[in-house]
């Protein structure tokens, strides 16, 4: 007597079948990492509780610090890079495909980028860029813990795998429009490719040199400059992956489609040129920066809302007009009937709320006159809570 499936055990297994196994192994890899790095990073942060607390002694003579920087750095660098990269890999290979070599060079990056462990070619330039390091990841964090290291930066970046899949898809459609996940990653990518050379910039020119002796000083206010031109940017790589997710899934997971797909474009390409130049506003409280140049850095910071604003309506525009679609009538009434109960909307919707204060907050933080009163307290720390820990890691969960 054979059993009957239920729609959701057959929807699961349709989409199996769509995603080729091989494939769906090398994106999940990288999504393991993440979460692996969610549950040590929201270790160490249940450790600064109980260190602060008065409640626990760390053991090795491992101190406060080196757990803090430990919770910033699996859940800020690690979990969010892996997840991201993951995710992204999975939308490019739903919309326009990876090849072979692609695949290989993933799972090099996956590792530790070794072209002879893996019997690669590195004959184009994609290839050779693909170096995040899991095994580095891992010794590091060992070696923050024991302080026989401190926190490193690396350019972490996987844009030339993703512009090859694009441009693969102009050959072979020509004057196509690119879909719009990949379109998103693409972005992502190039302001995660251009914010990392500020860092870059500073730990090749600045302090390789002085930890060789060839410098006797480092210009403080220029690594500072410099790192905060790849700091900031790096919110906005936490968040426009949870900006796809929220654009292209969760319109088909409330049964509706997409606002504006221009709209998003537009969105997405406005956080590119406006993310890059805002660093300045994180040091609106230091000497030696131009006043004229702070409040040219705060009008900038300031162009970011426009886009956030975009999203928002655009997500909203989605929920009334499918629930009215439906049937249902009345002022909230489509409100009322949004699918609660599922998960996959139901924890990126609380995200999208908690990204009303976390935003809110860091236009206050952009402001030059009100970051006097909360510049260097826990206001800061709930920002960041609020936004990457709170909106994004809700919306990665999902």
């Amino acid at each position: 007597m054979g059993i009957t499936k239920t729609k959701d055990q057959q929807r699961f297994q349709e989409m199996q079948l769509m995603i080729p196994k091989s494939d769906a192994k090398m994106y999940m890899s990288f999504i393991y990492v993440a979460f692996a790095a969610l549950l040590i990073g929201g270790l160490m942060g249940l450790l600064q509780t109980l260190v602060r607390s008065g409640k626990f002694t760390l053991p090795f003579g491992i101190g406060y610090y080196q757990i803090l920087t430990v919770h910033g750095v699996m859940l800020g660098l690690i979990l969010t890079t892996y997840f991201i990269i993951g995710f992204q890999y999975a939308l490019m290979g739903k919309t326009v495909g990876i090849s072979q070599k692609q695949k290989k060079a993933a799972w090099a990056s996956f590792w530790d980028g070794d072209r002879n462990a893996f019997n690669i070619r590195y004959d184009t330039a994609w290839q050779s860029k693909c170096t995040l390091h899991l095994l580095c990841a891992i010794a590091s964090t060992s070696g923050i813990l024991f302080r026989t290291c401190t926190a490193g930066y690396r350019q972490l970046d996987f844009l030339f795998c993703k512009l090859a899949s694009a441009i693969c898809l102009e050959k072979e459609a020509p004057g196509e429009k690119s879909p719009l996940p990949a379109f998103m990653v693409v972005i992502n990518m190039t302001m995660w490719f251009i914010a990392t050379l500020g860092v870059a910039s500073t730990v090749v020119i600045q302090f390789i040199p002085w930890s060789l002796g060839y410098a006797a000083t480092i210009d403080v206010l220029i690594s500072r400059t410099l790192f905060w031109y790849f700091g900031h940017p790096l919110v906005y790589f936490w968040l426009l992956p949870a900006y796809m997710a929220w654009y292209v899934i969760i319109p088909k997971i409330i049964g509706g489609k997409i606002f504006s797909d221009s709209l998003a474009r537009m969105a997405f390409i406005l956080f590119l040129f406006f993310s890059i130049p805002v660093g300045f506003h994180h040091q609106l409280t230091e000497p030696g920066i131009s006043p004229t140049w702070k409040f040219v850095q705060v009008c900038l910071t300031f162009m970011v809302v426009i886009p956030s604003l975009m999203t928002a309506f655009s997500m909203f525009a989605v929920f009334e007009i499918t629930g009215r679609k439906k049937g249902f009538k009345g002022l909230f009434g489509w409100f009322k009937h949004l699918p609660w109960k599922d998960v996959r909307f139901l924890a990126p919707f609380i995200g999208m709320v908690a990204f009303i204060p976390g935003g809110a907050g860091g236009i206050i933080n952009a402001s030059h006159q009100m970051n006097e009163v909360v510049h260097n307290t826990i206001w800061v720390t709930g920002h960041f809570h609020l936004t990457v820990a709170t909106t994004v890691i809700l919306t990665f969960l999902a």
